[in-house]
């Protein structure tokens, strides 16, 4: 006969056990990659779905005829109907790449994708999600431009002294690729930041602190704004992560498709050229520097995938308009059920995480969980047999 106590301890086990198989049944069917789709032709693009609360309401974009040309990346050509068919993983003068399926996390093809290198203006992704993680913030707010903003590649033209709102710097920073918006940015929100160090320095170490928060391991920064600097570095991998992120991000993806924009008195030009090329096209950021060479984290949706591609590394501009839409073509190739597989990807070495709402799991801790779920479901199976057995 079993005692009312050892029922007791039951009851609680069998409890636990179905708190568990109820929280994670998600994150085993992420494990599992979808089922392939043969899709004859594009549909409409789909939209990530946005979940946090949209902060930026844009109104519609005022076309631009900029005094001079994008200083990133060719010009715009005109855009093709559909991506291309490639039907086997591409070779890329890229120092290092990657391209993700950002609906189920998994890596579609790798190069030296855990290399740190310097990545330039892609930094900004950075600057811009944690300006926007810090509580309480409101970018209307006004903050004023100091001669220190002002460093190499200004490319807003701000001015010492001027009074400018929180957003506008934002809208400079992810297409202007403006520097200064950058330094701007941190010294507003580095001064909320408690701490010792100066506002920007507490700005930076809180980038680090959110990369490391996104799992986000072969990263650190220097500075807010990318240019070439001692320990300042990343990989394709981790700027991947980062572009996930902005991508659930509407603040961000609101600023990021843009190709021109006027805004309190400033005209703003993307300098990404992948926005106005590439089918579906949606983003992110591209970047320069000596040291970094060109570099790309794009995002496009077609055919009900949404991917991002990261190139870093190419030596000239028309390398990286080659390798990132021939990696886009190929990754909605194999997307589609049309490409071979790059066979070196498999287990959890073949996702940057699993997407669960806003973030990223690390496969490696959601099959920790589905581990202690199995677990507990043993133990609730085996508590039925002795229950039914004491009857």
């Amino acid at each position: 006969m079993v005692s009312k106590y050892s029922l007791k301890i039951g009851f609680v086990i069998m409890a636990l056990m179905l708190v568990f198989s109820s929280i994670f049944p998600a994150i085993s069917e992420a494990q599992t990659p979808p089922a392939k789709v043969s899709v004859p032709a594009p549909s409409s693009p789909k939209v990530l779905p946005p979940t946090l609360p949209p902060t930026i309401l844009l109104p519609t974009p005022t076309p631009v005829r900029p005094g001079k040309s994008p200083s990133v990346g060719p010009s715009p050509s005109p855009t093709p109907n559909a991506p291309k068919l490639v039907t086997k993983p591409p070779g890329l003068s890229a120092v290092s790449a990657i391209a993700v399926d950002a609906d189920t996390g998994r890596i579609i093809y790798a190069k030296e994708l855990h290399r740190r290198v310097p990545m330039a203006s892609t930094t900004k992704i950075m600057t811009a999600l944690t300006l926007l993680s810090m509580p309480g913030l409101n970018l209307n707010d006004q903050t004023t431009i100091v001669q220190d903003d002002l460093v190499g590649e200004a490319n807003m033209d701000l001015r010492n002294g001027e009074r400018i709102k929180v957003v506008t710097l934002l809208i400079g920073l992810l297409t202007n690729s403006a520097n200064e918006a950058g330094m701007a940015i941190a010294r507003y929100a580095g001064a909320k930041v408690p701490g010792p160090a100066d506002p920007i320095a507490r700005f930076v170490a809180l980038m680090n602190s959110k990369a490391l928060a996104y799992g986000m391991l072969d990263s650190h920064y220097s500075n807010p704004h990318g240019l070439d600097e001692a320990g300042h570095y990343s990989s394709a991998y981790d700027l991947a992560i980062s572009g996930w992120y902005a991508l659930h991000n509407p603040s961000i993806v609101s600023i990021v498709g843009l190709s021109s924009y006027t805004f309190e008195g400033h005209s703003f030009w993307n300098a990404n050229s992948f926005v106005r090329r590439y089918p579906g096209a949606t983003g992110i950021k591209p970047g320069l520097t000596d040291d970094a060479g060109y570099c790309l984290v794009a995002s496009a949706t077609n055919y009900n995938h949404t991917v991002i591609v990261v190139v870093l590394g190419d030596a000239t501009p028309a390398n990286q308009f080659k390798d990132t839409d021939t990696l886009m073509d190929y990754s909605f190739s194999l997307l589609t059920n049309r490409a071979e597989p790059q066979s070196t990807l498999n287990g959890p070495d073949a996702y940057i995480g699993l997407p669960q709402g806003s973030k990223l799991v690390p496969f490696d801790v959601a099959a920790f969980l589905e581990y202690f779920r199995s677990l507990f479901t043993e133990i609730g199976n085996w508590l039925r047999t002795i229950l039914s057995r004491s009857h």
